[in-house]
């Protein structure tokens, strides 16, 4: 195996638009790192944010997709990004780079949980254009 064929499947890159669903919890760990969490609610398949439209009679998948929810994926920022809280706000857009990352714990009554997050590397103000899309995609 050549080591460009293992840098292609180790790449754990992620860039992601979309608006703060809600306003960002701020902590430090145990070793006094700053812990910035939030969620980000991504587009659904019609582009648009929460938007739950009718099927208008359409049926089967095309109907289903209609109706999609919103995607939410929780964001860590850690150390001096975390610095990012005074600037973010509730329903902000924002774009964000970063490396999935799954944690796994068990609750105080013994379920077991898991919870995939991205590792924040960088924060930006993501501001629209005509075509909705920020303007690093225009």
């Amino acid at each position: 195996m050549t080591s460009s064929v293992l840098s292609r499947t180790d790449l754990n890159q992620v860039i992601l638009t979309g608006k703060v669903e809600n306003d960002p919890q701020f902590h430090y760990q145990p070793d006094g790192t700053p812990v910035l969490q939030f969620s980000l609610e991504l587009l659904n398949d019609s582009g648009n944010f929460s938007e739950k439209r009718s099927g208008q009679g359409n049926e089967g998948h095309a109907s289903k997709r209609a109706n999609l929810r919103p995607s939410l994926i929780h964001i860590v920022a850690l150390g001096n990004l975390a610095q990012f809280r005074s600037e973010l706000r509730s329903g902000q857009r924002l774009l964000v780079k970063g490396r999935l990352n799954q944690r796994r714990w068990q609750t105080p009554e013994g379920r077991n949980r898991t919870r995939t997050e991205v590792i924040a590397s960088e924060l930006q103000p993501a501001e629209e254009n005509e075509t909705g899309l920020p303007n690093e995609y225009k």
